[in-house]
Order: C-alpha cells, then structure tokens, then sequence
C-alpha cells in the first residue's frame, strides 16, 4: 500500500526571513511617490499648455476690440475702409511671429447707414501643446469675436461761446474769431455729415433729426432775439426804437444772482433788461473845481460834438464796434451790411444750415462774462424751456418734445462751452435811468440841452445858481428863472466878464476859463439849426452818447450845485453788475454744479496762454475728453472734432 510521505521541516531561518518581510515598514510608499510624482508633471504640463493657449486668446481678443473700435469710427479718413483699418490693427500688433501658434487672418463685416456704422470681425487661434501632445492633443483651438458700433443717439448740444473783443486778436495767420467760426463748424459738420470721397463733410448722417444744436454767443450778456425775449417776463424795455434808424436787435436780461444755483429759470418772474449804454471811463478821472462866485460856475472842460466818431477819450458817441457797450449786437458800423442779429442766441435746431450760418456771423465785442453764458446755456438745456422750444422751433423737424426730461437714459445733453480769457466786472445802468423820460433834450441837429427845475430828475433838481436876485450870477449877468436849458455846444470855454450893462456875450471884462457863458442857459430848448426839439427817453440818451459825455458835459460843465465829482455824477447812472472776477468765478462754478446735477455732459476749452484755467477746468464733466487747453487755432480746431467724435457714441457691441 502506497503511503504519502511526511512533510520535511521549514527552516526556521526561511520563516523568520518571511516575518521579518511582512513587518517591514521602510521604503512602502515608493512606488506611490513615483506614481504621483508623474501624475504632477502630466497636469503641470496640462496647465502651461492651457495656460499658453488662453494668453494668445486673450491677446488676439484685446487686438479685436481695439481693430473694431477704430474701424467703427464714423470719421474714418476717406481713403481707407473700415476693414484696411481693422487689417491695419493686426499688421501692427505683431500675431504670429512665434513658431507654436497660428492665427488665422480676421474676417470682418459690417453694416453702414447715415448715422452708424456697425462692424463685426471672427478669427481663430491655434496654440501648439508642449506636453499634451503626448496623450494625442497636439493643439488647443477657439474662435475670437467682436463687434463695435458708433452711431447717433439722440443728442442735445448748446455751444456757449466766447465772442469777446479779445477774440478779434490775431492767432498765428488769423484771428481767434475766425479760428473760432472754423472749429465751431466743422464741429457741426462733423456731428451732422460724413465724408464724401473728396474728404468734405456732405453725406448726412441723421436722417432721423436726433441731433439738435443750439448757441449761446456771450461777452458781458447775452444778447437775444425779440423773439426769445418775449417768451419770459420782463421790464425796463427801452423804447429807443420807436425813433429812427429802426429796430435794434438788441435784448439782454440782467438774471439775479441766485439764479446761478440751478439750471431752470423762471418765465414769470420779471427781468430787467440790460440798457444798451456804452459806460467808457476815461483813465483820468476829471475833477474840476466848480466856483459858484460873481465870476460865475468855472468848470474847465472842453466841449466834444455829441456827433463826434472818434474813440478813447476823444469819442462821444457810443462805440459800436469797441468793447464798452453793454448788450451789444455786432454790427460793424465800418460796412454796410446789417450784422445786427449776428451775436444772438441761436435756440436749438436740427437743421445744420441754421447753426452754421449764425456761426459765420459772429463778431468780437465786449468784455468777459462767461457765467453769463453758461447761465443761458443751462436754462436753454434744461427741461423746463421746453415751452419756449414749443412755441418758436414748432415744425421743425425733430424738436417735438424738446428738451427732453434732465438725466434722460436715452439722451445725452451736452454744452460745450469756450472762453479765450478770465472773467472781466461789468458795469451797467442802473434801473431808474434804463427808461422813462430824462430830463435831457436833442435837436434835428444832434445837440443836447439838459433842463435843471426844482424837483427834477437825477441831479437836475438843486437849487440852480445864477437867479436875478442872487449875487451869485453868470459871470455878471443874472439868469431869469425860467432859463432852465443849459446847451453845452453854446458855452464858450473862456468867458470875458460882464462891464457895466453889457449884453450877455459881449463881455470885455477879465476873460475866465471854464466861467459859467449866459449864452449857454435858455428858456426853451431850442437854438439855431435844432429844428424841432425832442425830450428823449432814458434808453435814447445812451443810445446817442456815452455816459461819460453825459457826466461831463450836461452835468459838470454846467456848473450847477453838487456836480463838482465825476464819480459822484457817474455813480448815479452807473453801477457793477457783477462785480469781480472772484465773485463770477463763483456765480459759474455753482452753476456749472448745477448742471453736472442735471444730467448735463460740460466740455471745457480754453484758448491761449494766460488764461486762468480753474474755473473751466473745475466747470467741465469728469472724467476724460472733457476739458482742453490749446493756444493756436488749428489746436482749437482739433479740440472741437475730438468732441465732436467724443458726442457720437462708439463703443463694443460684442
């Protein structure tokens, strides 16, 4: 019988080799570190190349948005196309010049009409894999698109405009006022037209009358059309026109300063109209000494013809076309064309014929008031002279329901407002002497006699010198009482005193200078070649002579009591209006805030190199595009097309 044979022993040391093994912790985790550590590599190598791929995507994508937006501009340069603008974008950018990418060439198309133009470019990116391609990825690959668009919102524009006389200065081979008129119409142009081929804005670019644009041309005021006048409440009204040569057009209100606080104005409350005065004074303040003696009132001033042309301190008559006017028209006396609706308010239209041809009109006059005219500009924005927009720009096309509501999401209102200098204090006459019946009188002939009775107006009611019972006569004659006419022309500047029973003016006493002359004081206003005789309304007299003739030779050279001061007599017509140029730099600041509160965009341009730029700078928008120094008119040219493009709006659509 087969038996199984017995197992032979295990060695003990066999089996203790094998314990020792199974109980052994050292070096367990090897394996698994190499493994992990490969795993690590891979996704490293995984990140760089995703890594890689995302940066050039975001480079191609950041080059899109910007070859987009430039090619979406609506004032392109004729010469090219909005797809060579865009390929130009790519030339430069320098895509592709490394050996482990592709860029594939842009596709770009688009749509124009007359007011926008919309552009859309794709193309793709391929990034070669450094590590992936070892688990059969060998690239990365997307598409990039964007799309930009600029075209016409609805937009409402009010150019504030400095016309003062310091833009009649010459700037390089012109003048700041032509450079102005330039600017401000291509500016027009530009919001209005595109380009033709030949470069010249002809195409119209809003058809649907979304842009509307108004001016405000100011110096010291504003002058406005009777039209626009008419619209508010008002007083002082001169009557100067009822008389030749016509109608001025000439209105200028005189807003309170509280009103400089907001941007809506009221049509009910009364405004005082500013009087059309030219408040020339001279450097050399004249201060006679006026002797009330026997030898008669001694003022020593020569006599200047009322109808005198001349200036400075030889001029009597107003001078049109000089600086010290108040309210101003523009009409140059020196030609024969009636400019005389040239410096007015333009009130907003779509037309761009209308705006450019008021433009073209614009003379330098007067000093500067710029918060006068950024006063005018917001009143005219604000939402609360839609009535007058009613009332004067009805049928026109596009302006129903203009201005729209302040902060409108769907509107941007703009005023672009310039100065080329700081703020200038202004004079004006006061409201007593702005209307109503003077005591002052004119002849066919174009002199004057002023008429001194008890009780009368401004000055004219002291007690006269030279009565028959006073020892107090005109150089030895005594005037009868109802000799109350003193005509300045008749007075001779040197008096030979009264002899015994001398006529009047045949004198052989000691001759005096300035002496008070019997000829001059009559008892009715008339005199050889005066015709017939008229008293003038307040308004008339500033509109025939200047105050300072009126101070000196109706007041002063008469020699009546209390007329020995010209600031004293000059004091009496005249006082500031706003009163420096600290004072209005707050006025335009509050009103400035005013308007940014309102919803209203505020450009700034200053032009030239002395101007004080914190009161524009601090007036315009935040933000950049806003504000703009330029000292020469191509510059202000080009402030203006930078807004221009700025107004209409360009921006990604995708």
């Amino acid at each position: 019988m087969l038996t199984k044979p017995a197992k032979r022993p295990v060695s003990p040391l066999v089996v203790r080799k094998f314990s020792d093994f199974r109980s052994e912790e050292e070096g367990g985790v090897t394996i698994f570190v190499v493994m992990l550590f490969v795993m690590m590599i891979l996704f490293g190598g995984i990140a760089v190349d995703v890594m890689r791929y995302e940066w050039r995507r975001v480079t191609l994508q950041e080059t899109m948005d910007r070859a987009m937006l430039a090619a979406a501009n609506l004032v392109i340069p004729p010469n090219q196309t909005p797809q060579s603008v865009a390929q130009s974008w790519f030339d430069v950018a320098g895509l592709g010049d490394e050996l482990t990418v592709d860029y594939s060439a842009p596709t770009i198309t688009g749509e124009a009409t007359s007011s926008s133009r919309r552009v859309v470019g794709t193309a793709r990116v391929r990034s070669y894999n450094h590590f992936m391609h070892l688990m059969d990825y060998p690239y990365f690959e997307g598409p990039v698109a964007s799309g930009a668009q600029q075209g016409v919102s609805k937009i409402e524009v009010i150019l504030v405009l400095d016309i003062t006389g310091s833009m009649g200065e010459s700037s390089g081979t012109t003048t700041k006022i032509a450079a102005l008129r330039t600017a401000a119409t291509n500016f027009v142009n530009i919001l209005k037209f595109s380009r033709d081929a030949g470069g010249n804005y002809t195409i119209p670019k809003d058809p649907n009358n979304l842009i509307s644009i108004g001016m405000v041309p100011y110096s010291s005021n504003v002058n406005m059309p009777a039209t626009l006048r008419d619209q508010f409440t008002y007083s002082n009204i001169a009557n100067w026109w009822q008389q030749p040569p016509g109608v001025p057009n000439i209105n200028c209100f005189e807003f309170p300063v509280s009103s400089w606080t907001q941007t809506a104005m009221s049509r009910t409350t009364a405004y005082p109209l500013a009087a059309v005065a030219d408040t020339y004074r001279p450097g050399t303040i004249p201060n006679p000494t006026v002797q009330t003696s026997t030898t008669g009132g001694r003022v020593v001033l020569s006599f200047r013809s009322p109808t005198a042309t001349g200036t400075g301190t030889t001029g009597s008559v107003p001078n049109m076309a000089g600086n010290d006017v108040i309210c101003n028209h523009g009409d140059n006396p020196s030609t024969a064309a009636n400019e005389t609706t040239g410096n007015m308010v333009l009130l907003p239209t779509t037309v761009p014929s209308t705006v450019t041809s008021q433009i073209a009109l614009l003379q330098p006059r007067g000093r500067t008031s710029i918060a006068v005219g950024m006063r005018w500009g917001t009143l005219l924005m604000d939402e609360t002279a839609r009535p007058i927009y009613d009332a004067l720009r009805s049928g026109v096309p596009g302006m129903e329901g203009r201005p729209v509501a302040n902060n409108d999401a769907e509107t941007r209102k703009i005023i672009v407002l310039m100065t080329d200098g700081d703020h200038v204090a202004s004079d004006h006459i006061r409201d007593a002497y702005k209307t109503g019946l003077s005591p002052i009188w004119r002849g066919a002939d174009g002199n004057f006699a002023i008429r001194f009775t008890a009780g009368g107006p401004a000055l004219t009611g002291g007690t006269r010198p030279y009565m028959p019972t006073a020892t107090n006569t005109c150089s030895g004659w005594p005037i009868a009482t109802n000799r109350e006419y003193f005509i300045p022309h008749r007075k001779a500047n040197a008096v030979a005193q009264r002899v015994g029973t001398q006529a009047e003016g045949a004198g052989t006493g000691q001759s005096i200078t300035g002496a008070c002359d019997p000829l001059a004081w009559q008892a009715t206003p008339a005199w050889t070649g005066s015709g017939t005789v008229r008293q003038l309304d307040w308004s008339e007299v500033w509109r025939f002579v200047r105050v300072d003739w009126v101070v000196q030779q109706l007041y002063m050279r008469s020699g009546v009591s209390g007329t020995s001061s010209y600031t004293t007599v000059r004091n009496t017509f005249v006082a500031p209006y706003l009163t420096d140029d600290a004072y209005m730099d707050n006025l335009l600041n509050q009103n400035c805030t005013a308007a940014k509160t309102a919803g209203f965009e505020v450009f700034g341009i200053i032009l030239g190199d002395a101007v004080v730029e914190a009161p524009v700078q601090n007036c315009a928008s935040p933000g950049t595009g806003y504000y703009y120094k330029v000292t020469s008119g191509d510059a202000l040219n080009a402030a203006f097309e930078q807004i221009a493009v700025l107004v209409s709006p360009l921006k990604l659509t995708q």
